[in-house]
C-alpha cells in the first residue's frame, strides 16, 4: 500500500518469484510518461504520466533490473495501492540511463500537478 523507494528492496523480489511470463519491450522515457510498447508490434502496453509514479529505482542484487511502482488505486478505503513493475535492462549503464531519465521527469512534471 505504500509506494515508497523503499519498498523496492522486497518488492522487486516477490514481483520476480511470480514467474510471470517475460516479455520483450521497447520502454520509452518521455518528456511526461513513460510508455511501455510490445517490441515485435509496437503496440502500446501501458502509458504512465510521471504524477503516478511514486518512485523508481534499482535492484540491488542485479545491475541491469529496475523498477518503478505506480498508482493503482488513489481512491481506495484503505488509502492508495500501488503496483510494482519489474524491468530488465541490457546492460548496467542502460539501466541507470533510464532510472536518470525517469528520476527527472519527475521534476519536468512536478509543476503540473
Amino acid at each position: 500500500q505504500y509506494g515508497g523507494k523503499e519498498v523496492l528492496d522486497w518488492a522487486i523480489p516477490a514481483v520476480l518469484e511470480r514467474h510471470s511470463a517475460a516479455r520483450e519491450v521497447l520502454f520509452d522515457v518521455k518528456e511526461a510518461e513513460v510508455l511501455v510498447q510490445e517490441k515485435t508490434s509496437s503496440k502500446l502496453l501501458c502509458r504512465y504520466p510521471y504524477p503516478t509514479i511514486s518512485c523508481v529505482g534499482r535492484c540491488t542484487d542485479s545491475s541491469n533490473l529496475f523498477a518503478f511502482c505506480v498508482a493503482a488505486s488513489l481512491e481506495s478505503p484503505d488509502g492508495s495501492t500501488f503496483d510494482c513493475l519489474v524491468f530488465a535492462s541490457s546492460s548496467e549503464q542502460q539501466c541507470e540511463e533510464i532510472i536518470r531519465r525517469i528520476a527527472a521527469g519527475f521534476q519536468h512534471t512536478e509543476w503540473f500537478v
